[in-house]
Protein backbone atom coordinates (compact mmCIF):
# COMPACT_ATOMS: atom_id res chain seq x y z
CA UNK A 1 0.00 0.00 0.00
CA UNK A 2 1.31 3.42 -0.94
CA UNK A 3 1.86 5.93 1.87
CA UNK A 4 0.63 9.47 1.36
CA UNK A 5 2.81 12.28 2.64
CA UNK A 6 0.17 14.66 3.98
CA UNK A 7 2.74 17.44 4.43
CA UNK A 8 3.41 17.39 0.69
CA UNK A 9 -0.24 17.96 -0.20
CA UNK A 10 -1.49 21.49 -0.85
CA UNK A 11 -3.47 23.16 1.91
CA UNK A 12 -5.97 25.97 1.62
CA UNK A 13 -7.43 28.52 3.97
CA UNK A 14 -11.19 28.59 4.42
CA UNK A 15 -11.23 31.90 2.56
CA UNK A 16 -9.39 30.35 -0.39
CA UNK A 17 -11.78 27.40 -0.43
CA UNK A 18 -14.90 29.56 -0.25
CA UNK A 19 -13.59 31.95 -2.89
CA UNK A 20 -12.82 29.05 -5.20
CA UNK A 21 -16.27 27.54 -4.63
CA UNK A 22 -17.93 30.87 -5.32
CA UNK A 23 -15.92 31.51 -8.49
CA UNK A 24 -16.72 28.02 -9.76
CA UNK A 25 -20.41 28.46 -8.91
CA UNK A 26 -20.50 31.68 -10.91
CA UNK A 27 -18.72 30.06 -13.84
CA UNK A 28 -21.05 27.06 -13.84
CA UNK A 29 -24.10 29.30 -13.74
CA UNK A 30 -23.03 31.88 -16.30
CA UNK A 31 -21.06 29.71 -18.70
CA UNK A 32 -22.82 26.34 -18.46
CA UNK A 33 -26.25 27.16 -17.12
CA UNK A 34 -25.69 24.57 -14.39
CA UNK A 35 -27.83 26.06 -11.66
CA UNK A 36 -27.85 22.88 -9.57
CA UNK A 37 -24.08 22.73 -9.08
CA UNK A 38 -23.93 26.52 -8.81
CA UNK A 39 -26.40 26.49 -5.90
CA UNK A 40 -24.52 23.73 -4.10
CA UNK A 41 -21.13 25.42 -4.43
CA UNK A 42 -22.43 28.93 -3.73
CA UNK A 43 -24.29 27.61 -0.70
CA UNK A 44 -21.08 26.14 0.71
CA UNK A 45 -19.23 29.40 0.04
CA UNK A 46 -22.05 31.44 1.58
CA UNK A 47 -21.93 29.37 4.74
CA UNK A 48 -18.14 29.57 5.14
CA UNK A 49 -17.95 33.29 4.32
CA UNK A 50 -20.92 34.07 6.56
CA UNK A 51 -19.25 32.31 9.47
CA UNK A 52 -16.05 34.26 8.80
CA UNK A 53 -18.02 37.53 8.84
CA UNK A 54 -19.55 36.49 12.17
CA UNK A 55 -16.14 35.60 13.63
CA UNK A 56 -14.95 39.10 12.73
CA UNK A 57 -17.83 40.59 14.68
CA UNK A 58 -20.10 41.28 11.72
CA UNK A 59 -23.45 39.99 10.56
CA UNK A 60 -23.69 37.65 7.58
CA UNK A 61 -25.90 38.59 4.65
CA UNK A 62 -28.11 35.58 5.44
CA UNK A 63 -28.54 36.62 9.08
CA UNK A 64 -29.17 40.25 8.15
CA UNK A 65 -31.99 39.15 5.86
CA UNK A 66 -33.51 37.07 8.66
CA UNK A 67 -33.20 40.00 11.06
CA UNK A 68 -34.92 42.34 8.61
CA UNK A 69 -37.79 39.89 8.14
CA UNK A 70 -38.17 39.45 11.89
CA UNK A 71 -38.28 43.22 12.32
CA UNK A 72 -41.05 43.47 9.74
CA UNK A 73 -42.91 40.54 11.32
CA UNK A 74 -42.95 42.28 14.70
CA UNK A 75 -44.98 45.08 13.13
CA UNK A 76 -47.74 42.57 12.43
CA UNK A 77 -48.81 41.01 15.72
CA UNK A 78 -50.95 38.42 13.93
CA UNK A 79 -47.79 36.98 12.34
CA UNK A 80 -46.00 34.52 14.60
CA UNK A 81 -42.69 34.04 12.85
CA UNK A 82 -39.48 32.64 14.24
CA UNK A 83 -35.98 33.25 12.83
CA UNK A 84 -35.82 29.56 11.92
CA UNK A 85 -38.87 30.01 9.67
CA UNK A 86 -37.01 32.55 7.58
CA UNK A 87 -33.80 30.54 7.67
CA UNK A 88 -35.66 27.59 6.16
CA UNK A 89 -37.04 29.79 3.40
CA UNK A 90 -33.70 31.38 2.51
CA UNK A 91 -31.77 28.11 2.73
CA UNK A 92 -34.42 26.02 0.98
CA UNK A 93 -32.65 25.37 -2.34
CA UNK A 94 -29.22 25.01 -0.79
CA UNK A 95 -30.52 22.40 1.63
CA UNK A 96 -32.79 20.58 -0.81
CA UNK A 97 -29.87 20.06 -3.17
CA UNK A 98 -27.46 18.71 -0.58
CA UNK A 99 -29.68 16.71 1.80
CA UNK A 100 -31.98 13.79 1.21
CA UNK A 101 -35.50 14.54 2.31
CA UNK A 102 -38.58 12.54 1.47
CA UNK A 103 -41.02 14.44 -0.62
CA UNK A 104 -41.75 15.60 -4.08
CA UNK A 105 -39.44 16.50 -6.89
CA UNK A 106 -37.98 19.97 -6.98
CA UNK A 107 -37.87 22.50 -9.79
CA UNK A 108 -34.61 24.41 -9.95
CA UNK A 109 -33.96 27.36 -12.23
CA UNK A 110 -31.24 29.93 -12.68
CA UNK A 111 -33.29 32.36 -10.58
CA UNK A 112 -32.93 30.01 -7.62
CA UNK A 113 -29.16 30.46 -7.66
CA UNK A 114 -29.07 34.25 -7.64
CA UNK A 115 -30.05 34.92 -4.01
CA UNK A 116 -27.45 32.44 -2.76
CA UNK A 117 -24.68 33.84 -4.94
CA UNK A 118 -25.76 37.36 -4.00
CA UNK A 119 -25.44 36.59 -0.29
CA UNK A 120 -22.08 34.86 -0.77
CA UNK A 121 -20.68 37.81 -2.73
CA UNK A 122 -22.02 40.19 -0.10
CA UNK A 123 -20.28 38.20 2.64
CA UNK A 124 -17.07 38.41 0.63
CA UNK A 125 -17.49 42.19 0.42
CA UNK A 126 -18.07 42.38 4.18
CA UNK A 127 -14.75 40.62 4.68
CA UNK A 128 -13.05 43.39 2.65
CA UNK A 129 -11.62 40.85 0.25
CA UNK A 130 -10.74 41.95 -3.26
CA UNK A 131 -13.36 40.56 -5.61
CA UNK A 132 -12.20 38.07 -8.20
CA UNK A 133 -12.84 38.61 -11.90
CA UNK A 134 -15.69 36.05 -11.66
CA UNK A 135 -17.39 37.93 -8.82
CA UNK A 136 -17.00 41.25 -10.63
CA UNK A 137 -18.42 39.70 -13.80
CA UNK A 138 -21.37 38.28 -11.90
CA UNK A 139 -22.12 41.56 -10.13
CA UNK A 140 -21.90 43.53 -13.36
CA UNK A 141 -24.24 41.13 -15.19
CA UNK A 142 -26.61 40.76 -12.24
CA UNK A 143 -27.09 44.41 -11.49
CA UNK A 144 -27.08 45.58 -15.12
CA UNK A 145 -30.45 43.88 -15.60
Amino acid sequence: MKTIDLDALPSYTKLELASHQLDRAISLLLDSGDCISAITLAGAAEEILGQMVKLQGGVSAHQELIDECMSLSRRRPEVEAKPSDYHEIFAYYRNELKHYREGSDITVTEECAHPIIDRATENLRRLNVQESPAVLRYRNLRWAQ
